[in-house]
Order: structure tokens, then C-alpha cells, then sequence
């Protein structure tokens, strides 16, 4: 008798030891070795982005909330917070430590394939992967994404720009700020 080891994720869905192999190599034949590092760099430069609009009133609200200290050693605290590429520095470090981006590509990448594809499914694309067609589409398939993603980006650009300027009319129309300009 063949005992599969099941191994469970933190979604709750178990994964057949034969299965996880199978999601392992393809994630090693494409190139999603390096995934990890990517996620940390990508996820490290989007929640950069996210805080840099907010940075300073966050700063004055995580400096007003250190209530043991005077008015005084607040204000010093929130200059010495001020510059947002220093800020970044740090956080860059502390964020990368304190994520384990590996176990991250276990969590959400192993049950994602576990869902979205059967064995058979996996020992195929790995099939395929092995051959020179394979290995090909591995390497040049960033490179088209990232070309095809610029190219959208080209033709939806303008309309996003059109529509914002759209609702900006729109909007001064309602106030009626035509005639009143300062």
C-alpha cells in the first residue's frame, strides 16, 4: 500500500507529496526559483509607494501617539522622520527581514497551481517545459509580457488621462468655476 504524504498549506488544503514535487519543479524549470526575491523587491518597492503620498501625516501621527514624550522631543523625533528616502532605507531592511518570501511562494503559489491544475496537467507543462520550445518560451515570455504590458499601456494611457480630465470638467462645471477663475 502506497501512503501519500499530505502536506497542508495555511489555506487549509492539503497538497499530495507527488503533486508538491511536481509544483516544485516547474516552479524551478520556469524560473520561479528566483520569485522570492522578486517578491521582496517588488512587494518592498509597492508598499513604498503606498505609504510615500501618506508618509508624513503617518509620521505625525505615529510621533503623536509616543505620549511619553514632551512637544519638544515629539518635534525632534518627527524631523529626524522627515526624509522619506531615509525612511525608505530602513524599511527596505526591516521589511525584507522580518517577511520570509520563500514561505510566502509556498503559501499562495503551491495552492494556486494545487487548484488551477491536476497532476496530469503539471507533469505536461513540465514535459513541455524540457524541450527547446519549452526552454525558449521560458526565457523570451517576461520579455514579451513586459513589451505587451508597455504596449497596453500605450493605448490605455491617453484614455485614462481623457477620462480624468472628463470628470475634472465635470466637476468644475458644478461649481461653476468657468467664470470665476482667481
Amino acid at each position: 500500500m502506497v501512503l501519500l504524504l499530505a502536506l497542508a498549506t495555511e489555506s487549509g488544503a492539503e497538497i499530495s507529496e507527488s503533486k508538491r514535487k511536481l509544483i516544485e519543479e516547474l516552479l524551478g524549470i520556469s524560473g520561479s526559483a528566483s520569485i522570492p526575491e522578486q517578491m521582496a523587491q517588488q512587494q518592498t518597492y509597492f508598499e513604498l509607494m503606498r505609504i510615500r503620498p501618506t508618509f508624513q501625516p503617518m509620521m505625525e501621527y505615529a510621533v503623536s501617539e509616543q505620549r511619553d514624550l514632551s512637544p519638544g522631543q515629539q518635534q525632534e523625533l518627527l524631523e529626524k522622520l522627515r526624509d522619506f528616502e531615509a525612511f525608505a532605507a530602513t524599511f527596505r531592511t526591516r521589511f525584507t527581514e522580518r517577511l520570509n518570501f520563500s514561505k510566502i511562494v509556498v503559501d499562495v503559489y503551491y495552492p494556486l497551481y494545487d487548484e488551477t491544475f491536476s497532476e496530469d496537467d503539471l507533469a505536461k507543462m513540465l514535459e513541455f517545459y524540457r524541450t527547446r520550445v519549452g526552454r525558449k518560451t521560458i526565457e523570451l515570455m517576461p520579455g514579451i509580457m513586459q513589451r505587451a504590458a508597455q504596449g497596453i499601456d500605450k493605448i490605455v494611457r491617453p484614455t485614462a488621462i481623457e477620462v480624468i480630465q472628463d470628470i475634472v470638467a465635470d466637476e468644475r462645471e458644478k461649481l461653476d468655476l468657468a467664470e470665476t477663475s482667481d
